[in-house]
């Protein structure tokens, strides 16, 4: 057996699997004892557990994830599709491993590990066979990889006006229809020491966006804008893809907001409708942007909110309404759903 052809990872290793499990159970016990000694009662420390115990199953249900699992690039996911378990198979699931830990406590490791012993391919523990789901393990790129990328992230210079300086992006909320980019402020030009060539000459072009080293937010260092001409439109495409499997192809350049029912903020607006069985998408949760300088996303004040993936584990949560510039291959979460941000190469189709 394989995984459907919608999931992007493969079956998780029966030892990241345990050691995800063991990481959970050490921070509830922790978490249990704490509390015992710290009041004095065994029996109030035993309720804080239960209540530990209960949170991670909520977790698990409505994400797929909990923080043992976090850290491996793990997920819990239904047998048929990636979306989260849900609540009756995340049920079934700590069911039989809190029935496994009657068992002298270990018992719940002989059901998790029972992964070993499937032999469909899919390493699924009893546990998994009877809620019908599957742990996935999340693709990682080479560090390799990832070190070219954040390297041509931070070769991104400007080339200011002669009249204008560009100030550090901020990313204080913007009115809709509002302009956006960095602040400006005129300065006076010093004489030229040598002969004014025709590109200093030209008319003054209004500096472009500000983009911000990586996109873990704006930095106190100078700033760092596109070299591209602002007046060389993008051409290719822009490439979603979902965890549940759904797909969208953009033409360049593209102004697009996705959400569960989303509407246009201006009329020249693309819409995505995000596939979500979870309901955790807000009706017009995120837009994105992609101009001259790279792409920009801005968290449209979402219920759930909106959150920037790295491939280390490093999760960067957006403010709402801040307009953020982002790298191609960024992961993205939207409520309970992730997608990938790729720029295709060439006339768009």
């Amino acid at each position: 057996m394989s995984l459907p052809p919608q999931f992007t990872g493969e079956p998780a290793g029966v030892g990241a699997r345990l050691a995800a499990f063991t990481i959970d159970v050490a921070i509830v016990v922790t978490i249990g004892v704490t509390v015992a000694l710290v009041s004095g009662s065994a029996v109030f420390g035993l309720l804080v557990s239960a209540e530990a115990v209960l949170a991670l199953w909520i977790l698990q249900a409505r994400t797929g994830s909990g923080p043992g699992k976090a850290l491996f690039g793990l997920r819990v996911a239904r047998l048929d599709g990636p979306y989260s378990p849900g609540a009756g198979r995340s049920f079934v699931r700590g069911l039989l491993v809190g029935i496994g830990s009657l068992v002298f406590g270990a018992g719940a490791w002989v059901v998790e590990g029972s992964a070993s012993a499937d032999r469909s391919g899919l390493r699924r523990s009893w546990a998994d066979r009877a809620a019908q789901t599957v742990v996935v393990a999340a693709p990682r790129r080479p560090a390799a990889e990832r070190r070219s990328r954040r390297r041509s992230a931070d070769e991104i210079v400007a080339v200011p006006s002669p009249t204008v300086i560009a100030r550090p992006w901020s990313p204080a909320p913007v009115e809709s229809g509002k302009a956006r980019g960095p602040i400006a402020a005129p300065v006076s030009p010093e004489p030229p020491a040598a002969p004014v060539t025709a590109a200093a000459a030209a008319p003054d072009v209004p500096a472009p966006a500000a983009a911000v080293a990586g996109w873990a937010g704006p930095t106190a260092a100078a700033p760092i804008v596109d070299q591209a001409d602002p007046g060389e439109r993008p051409t290719g495409e822009l490439l979603l893809i979902f965890d549940t499997g759904q797909r969208a192809r953009l033409p360049l350049p593209v102004a697009v907001n996705l959400g569960r029912s989303p509407e246009q903020t201006e009329q020249t607006d693309l819409l995505v409708t995000v596939t979500d069985p979870d309901s955790s998408v807000s009706k017009t949760h995120l837009r994105l942007e992609f101009d001259h300088a790279g792409l920009w996303v801005t968290d449209t004040g979402s219920t759930n909110g909106t959150e920037l993936l790295d491939d280390d584990g490093q999760v960067v949560p957006l403010a709402p309404h801040a307009r953020t510039f982002v790298d191609d291959d960024t992961r993205i979460r939207i409520g309970n759903r992730i997608f990938t941000v790729s720029r295709l190469i060439g006339a768009a189709s």
